[in-house]
């Protein structure tokens, strides 16, 4: 059976056929997936954490929207997304799984291609629970906080989630393409303007990215990350009706 992996069954192997963008067939092949290659398809829920990390930009935080993107070459000689490092790790990126806004963004923590990067911890999911412009009170993500950079009062350049509390912050720049913009400015949030962190509570609920990746692994145990564009670009077969029809025989063989 041919398709997507969108419509690519779970928890089956699936033999990778064809990848319709030539760009994303020059990444999976860096990652060492090629015509023939053996993937699996998950369907299990994945629980994403920013994470903090040591760049030469010092400790920063990395939204879990943007930790899935990049892959990390560890000490060890593994290949995994930033989100899956362990404590005290140490590895170079290699390549990261996204268009020139995501790029951009990564670069402002100190994340590029071949740069070094030691893991710190996941991080909990929390609520920022912000002022906007001495009027509106709103609540930010985790993630939302990690993505605002602008200077305090000691005129330091940092991200939003080291923000102090009760002190002014101005915004200069998102961290993040045109989406992640639009979406921060219904909260009414603009590079310019001035927001106060009141406090830091942990969240109800778990904060999940706004489109839910199709995560797939290959033969070796590396786990990817694909949106749903992605996932219709990458052409499988799978061995599911093949088995079926198998087991039809088996039952008729045996009556």
């Amino acid at each position: 059976m041919y398709s997507s992996l969108l419509d690519a069954p779970v928890h089956t192997d699936l033999t990778l056929l064809d990848v319709t963008h030539p760009g994303l067939r020059r990444w999976l092949q860096r990652l060492g997936l090629y015509t023939g290659s053996h993937l699996m398809r998950h369907d299990e829920e994945v629980n994403y954490f920013p994470v903090r990390v040591r760049t030469h930009r010092g400790d920063v935080v990395v939204p879990a929207g943007l930790g899935i993107r990049v892959f990390v070459h560890v000490a060890s000689g593994e290949r995994k997304p930033l989100v899956e490092m362990h404590r005290k790790e140490t590895g170079h990126v290699e390549t990261m799984s996204c268009g020139r806004g995501c790029i951009e963004a990564l670069a402002h923590l100190g994340l590029a291609e071949e740069a070094e990067v030691t893991f710190i911890r996941a991080l909990p999911h929390m609520d920022y629970v912000t002022v906007i412009e001495r009027r509106e009170r709103t609540r930010l993500t985790e993630g939302e906080a990690a993505r605002l950079w602008g200077k305090g009062e000691d005129g330091i350049e940092r991200q939003f989630y080291f923000a102090a509390q009760h002190r002014p912050f101005v915004i200069s720049d998102i961290i993040g393409g045109r989406n992640v913009r639009e979406h921060l400015r219904t909260h009414g949030i603009t590079p310019g303007c001035s927001l106060v962190l009141e406090s830091i509570e942990q969240t109800r609920e778990l904060h999940k990215p706004g489109a839910e990746p199709v995560t797939i692994s290959s033969q070796s145990g590396l786990r990817l990350y694909l949106n749903r564009t992605q996932a219709g670009q990458v052409i499988v077969q799978s061995d599911v009706r093949h088995g079926q029809d198998a087991d039809a025989g088996h039952q008729a063989n045996g009556k």
